[in-house]
């Protein structure tokens, strides 16, 4: 996939968000929300609590008499899978990326969902309308914003290669492989992986899998590069003094809700799955934590550059999964030292 992908959807996209109509008033969604209602409950599955625990108090304001009850767990997909082969079926909706997903579909464990009472166009499904997308996330450089500028930062990736960064870095192991998998989507797999070989052995990146807030923290290296943002902007809510910058190309994660074939709770795994996809759920996200809501329509000032096409971006989707899962296989042992 090539950057130009991206934007094109991005605008074959635009004109649909901006027609969407309120999806309470759908006669299929007003039926579905009274069954909903008799089931009682619904049960959510996600990779950590930082994904899940907003959705309970956002989603009773829309649905009222629905109980949600959630696991954040980043061993979710393995779980399901295990309880699949034992007859046991426990989550009735799962949240994930696309790439954390791909195990539990190939298996045939979701279902597919009528994303459009919702708002949701086919475009903006995966797995044969079994993913509804609903969230991206930002691979980043964080960094302590009471002592360094966010113009200090590198703006693209390969800045990190300059001079001026030797020694200032840490990074994470398992995170580090899956971002060159993102920027070889952007460049192509061989510029990618010469840029983990030389980020590894010419920059005296620390590498680690400890979490990387109290290295830069403490001052022992200044940016943690290849960070997830999500979990970041959450501790910057709760008063800590992070910043954070979203070098060029842009390297999204696409998350989304999937209902699973077996689900205890049918109707309101649907009803959950699609307010999951809507605008408004993506606000109280937001809301809740401070994420950025890069989806079209969204009114953040980066957000809407990068819609435009101002901003460089790539993101996965299960046709390009191949290709980046591949990259990340071969940057694996780069990035751990075990290959050059």
């Amino acid at each position: 996939m090539r950057l130009t992908f991206f934007t094109a959807l991005l605008a074959a996209l635009a004109p649909m968000c901006a027609a969407l109509a309120d999806f309470r008033g759908e006669p299929a969604v007003i039926e579905l929300y009274a069954k909903a209602k008799g089931e009682g409950a619904v049960i959510l599955w996600g990779p950590s609590l930082g994904e899940v625990e907003w959705v309970p108090a956002a989603f009773a304001k829309a649905f009222p008499g629905i109980e949600v009850k959630f696991t954040g767990d980043n061993d979710v997909m393995t779980k399901v899978i295990a309880e699949a082969r034992a007859g046991r079926h426990e989550a009735d909706v799962m949240w994930n990326s696309v790439t954390a997903t791909l195990p539990m579909m190939q298996r045939g464990l979701g279902a597919a969902v009528d994303w459009k009472v919702f708002g949701l166009p086919a475009s903006s499904t995966g797995f044969d309308g079994r993913m509804g997308y609903a969230n991206k996330v930002s691979y980043a450089i964080a960094f302590m914003s009471d002592k360094v500028k966010a113009e200090d930062a590198p703006r693209f990736w390969e800045d990190a290669l300059q001079e001026k960064y030797r020694g200032k870095m840490v990074s994470s192991l398992f995170l580090l492989p899956r971002l060159v998998g993102g920027l070889a989507l952007a460049w192509g797999e061989e510029r990618a992986l010469k840029f983990a070989r030389e980020l590894t052995t010419g920059s005296e990146l620390m590498m680690t899998k400890a979490p990387r807030e109290s290295f830069i923290e403490s001052g022992e290296r200044t940016f943690a590069l290849g960070e997830i943002e999500g979990g970041f902007r959450r501790q910057m809510r709760e008063g800590k003094k992070f910043g954070l910058v979203l070098p060029e190309p842009v390297v999204l994660v696409q998350f989304g809700a999937s209902v699973m074939g077996k689900a205890p709770h049918p109707n309101a795994a649907r009803l959950l799955a699609g307010w999951l996809s809507t605008p408004e759920a993506r606000a109280a996200r937001t809301a809740a934590t401070g994420s950025i809501d890069y989806e079209p329509g969204s009114r953040d000032p980066f957000a809407m550059k990068l819609n435009a096409g101002e901003i460089k971006a790539v993101f996965d989707l299960p046709e390009n999964m191949a290709a980046r899962d591949e990259a990340i296989r071969k940057a694996g042992p780069i990035v751990a030292g075990q290959s050059r």
